[in-house]
């Protein structure tokens, strides 16, 4: 069996995600490669930290999982303008959204050729969602390229913690409906919902946290069937009960 290159994609920070990271680290325990993208930020749980780790002292060696070398990371630090004044509040989400779109183009189409394993074509590409915008499309935007370019498309696969349209405020109940702020939220919001919509169907399969999720899935955004399976959270083989003498030490 060919062992084959998966992207995890998250647009947050990295070390705040560990669904993702439990993902990388299955992933990586099947002999497959794996290429993690996120915000620079917190430090990965030990067994990915292990798999980035190298050391020269032989002693150490016999303690390097399998998967050594199998993992690459690479860190984004978006722009984040701030909120000072009326001008920034109205630019903030244009600014915003420009500094993703650089962030993420320059790290799916210039950083990521550049890893370690990229002789091996990138097979799957699993994003996180939320947020949805703007890595749905450009998730998607990549495969198509390179499907094109390499002749080889990559799978887009979805894991679904939440809604990504729900991270936009909503309309200020006490605000008048005819005032220009809540026509603002409004609108954003519709477009968020209408973006993601139109979306996830692109998707080649798609993940979810409860069974509720792939339910609303099917009936709102027309993703059912096959494509989607539920994969509840559970703790990682590293989570065990601790024994007599570390609790006497932690407590």
């Amino acid at each position: 069996r060919r062992a084959k290159h998966a992207v995890v994609m998250v647009l947050g920070d990295i070390g705040r995600s560990p669904r993702m990271q439990y993902h990388t680290h299955s992933l990586l325990e099947e002999g497959h490669y794996v290429t993690l993208i996120g915000y620079a930020g917190e430090g990965l749980i030990p067994p990915l930290e292990s798999a980035l780790t190298s050391t020269t002292n032989d002693a150490s060696t016999h303690r390097k999982p399998s998967y050594h070398g199998h993992l690459h990371v690479l860190r984004m630090s978006p722009y984040q303008p701030p909120k000072t004044n009326l001008l920034y509040r109205l630019l903030y989400y244009p600014l915003r959204l420009l500094s993703l779109l650089h962030c993420v183009i320059y790290t799916l189409w210039i950083q990521l050729n550049r890893v370690p394993h990229t002789t091996i074509p990138v097979d799957v590409i699993l994003v996180q969602n939320p947020p949805s915008v703007p890595t749905l499309l450009l998730a998607y935007l990549y495969c198509v390229w390179q499907g094109i370019w390499r002749r080889h498309r990559p799978r887009l696969v979805i894991d679904w913690h939440n809604l990504g349209y729900t991270m936009f405020e909503p309309p200020d109940p006490k605000a008048s409906r005819n005032s220009r702020a809540f026509f603002v939220q409004k609108s954003i919001r519709k477009l968020a919902e209408w973006y993601e919509k139109k979306m996830a169907p692109l998707a080649d399969a798609h993940l979810t946290v409860t069974q509720a999720m792939e339910v609303w899935l099917g009936e709102n955004f027309h993703v059912h069937g096959e494509r989607v399976k539920v994969l509840y959270d559970k703790p990682p083989l590293m989570f065990q009960p601790t024994n007599v003498e570390d609790q006497h030490e932690l407590f």
